[in-house]
Formats: structure tokens, sequence, C-alpha cells
């Protein structure tokens, strides 16, 4: 089985790099994405909590998720580790088979919302990831 490559909700104190290589030899790097400025209060043993109350917030953090992608450094690359990190094969199987069921009429109309979500994400994420490629100069393919 396949170890999991992404990490959500990850915290720094210094805005992360988009892409950050590894620097194993092997060129590996993570992608480092969904990048957002968050309020934070500190308390004295080191934890930390997210706030919306700026009255609160004892300072501010970068939250963002991080995926780890392996050679080659391509925007196809970064995607489909991405989508596959997000939903697994299976996951994305089981949702392509309840939306035929409900286009057939074997399960209800609302089986198909999860399908066309995952569809929606799909097209969220390629146009992250391009977006991201085209301002560092990574290329689509090889």
């Amino acid at each position: 089985m396949e170890a999991n490559v992404l990490t959500t909700g990850l915290l720094a104190k210094t805005k992360p790099e988009v892409i950050d290589s590894l620097n194993n030899g092997q060129g590996t790097f993570l992608y480092n994405h969904n990048i957002k400025e968050v309020k934070v209060i500190a308390d004295k043993e080191g934890g930390i909590e997210i706030t919306t109350d700026a009255e609160r917030a004892t300072g501010t953090m970068f939250q963002y998720d991080s995926v780890r992608v392996e050679y080659p450094k391509t925007a196809d690359n970064i995607f489909s580790t991405l989508l596959t990190a997000r939903y697994p094969a299976k996951t994305e199987s089981k949702l392509v088979n309840e939306y035929q069921s409900a286009m057939l009429g074997l399960l209800a109309e609302s089986a198909k919302s999860p399908y066309e979500n995952f569809l929606k994400d799909r097209l969220a994420i390629r146009e992250m990831v391009d977006a991201d490629c085209e301002t560092y100069n990574i290329p689509m393919d090889l």
C-alpha cells in the first residue's frame, strides 16, 4: 500500500514556497498549495489555535496543504499526484459506478452529486496546478 503523500492543514510561521525541493538527489519535491494567512492564538504551552476573532489573535501564520511529488517536475505529474492523493482509484471508481447507477435509475438522482462534485474539484485542481506551474516555469510534460 502506498504511503499517503498528502498532508492538509499545515501551519508555518513564514509563507512556504509553492515548489520546495527535498534535495534528495531523486528530483522529489513538495507542492505546497491552498496557502492562506490565518489569525492564531498561541498559548503558553506552545499550542496554536486558528481563530477568526481579530481581538483575541496573538499573531498570524500560514496554513497550507502539501503533497510529495516524485520526479519529473511537470504540471501533469503534480496534477496526477495530487488528484490520486485526494481521490484514490477505488474512490473515483466508486463515484463513477454510483453515478452510472443513478443514470440508469438504479439509484436515486442524488447519487450523481458526489461524482459531479469530484469533477468540479478535479477541474479546480487542474486550474490551480496549471496556474502555479506557469508562474514557476514548470513545463506541462516532458
